[in-house]
């Protein structure tokens, strides 16, 4: 890969050999070959799958080759309620679950998982092409969503989106122990947008917050987080403002005030960048399923 040699445990050479030319193999090319070492020999990644009926998290479990995706765990769950704990108890890196289940339902579950780690990824599967599930998976973090009945391709593709997604967070995670001053100035920086996000959040501001210059911030959060503390302000607004749009009668251009911007054009791009709709077509798309509110 022209980065030098690099020595890998045995079974980690067998775990390449088992990838390679498969389209997972074609994504992790890009990176170095330490971190495919990383992936496939030093990393151990467990995947749950959950369904309220027990056939089809079988199904799911046979479905691909996990260990082949670097999962050498497989849990299994039937129902959201055992899932939970299953959760809480293993932290795996890969969530699995159907939408619609009694007592705890996948949403609630992923809701679960965006609360305490933020670093399970989520796959949700419903037999509904719903917009109103869709959107609120979107606004749990829930990276993919599928349709029943699961196709082999249609997961696999899935996964293979999300494996490096999840090993470039673990060589992060591990590259940061040890900082937790800056693990502490991210969660506190965090909070703050997510208290003040109708409010000035300059990179002045915050850096006052944090008590840190506002470069020296920008830089930190980008390597903390790989996303831009703009970007970051702009979802979490986002959010607030399809939250507001669903549970208050505020009229559109209210609700852009209320999150913290002036220019209704602006907030209709960046809202239709964040779900797809514009702010007004997402309120008709909730009248369309028994919602009510104002244009």
């Amino acid at each position: 890969m022209g980065r030098g040699p690099v020595e890998c445990e045995p079974e980690t050479g067998k775990l390449l050999r088992r990838i390679r030319g498969t389209a997972l193999w074609k994504k992790c090319l890009g990176r170095s070959a330490g971190f495919l070492c990383h992936f496939a020999g030093g990393r151990s990644m467990k995947v749950l799958i959950v369904d309220d009926e027990m056939y089809m998290v079988d199904y799911i479990r046979k479905l691909i080759d996990w260990e082949s995706y670097g999962f050498d765990t497989v849990l299994t769950a039937k129902g959201g309620s055992l899932a939970r704990d299953l959760l809480l108890e293993h932290e795996p890196e890969l969530l699995i679950t159907d939408i619609r289940m009694p007592r705890v339902s996948g949403l609630d579950l992923s809701q679960m998982t965006a609360e305490n780690n933020g670093r399970t990824k989520v796959i949700i599967i419903s037999g509904y092409s719903d917009f109103t599930y869709a959107r609120q998976a979107l606004r749990y973090g829930v990276s993919e969503y599928l349709v029943k009945p699961v196709l082999k391709q249609d997961l696999a593709e899935a996964v293979e989106r999300l494996v490096p997604e999840m090993t470039a967070e673990e060589v992060q995670k591990e590259g940061e122990e040890g900082s937790f001053k800056k693990t502490d100035t991210i969660a506190y920086i965090k909070k703050y947008i997510r208290e003040n996000y109708g409010r000035d959040l300059s990179l002045d501001v915050l850096g006052e917050a944090a008590h840190l210059h506002p470069a020296y911030l920008s830089r930190v959060f980008k390597e903390a987080t790989q996303e831009n503390l703009s970007g970051y302000i702009t979802s979490v607004r986002m959010e607030k403002a399809a939250q507001l749009l669903e549970e208050t009668d505020l009229r559109i251009h209210e609700v852009m005030k209320q999150v913290g911007y002036q220019k209704s054009q602006h907030f209709a791009k960046l809202f239709r960048e964040k779900f797809g709709v514009t702010p007004t077509e997402y309120r008709q798309g909730l009248r369309g399923f028994g919602g009510e509110g104002k244009c």
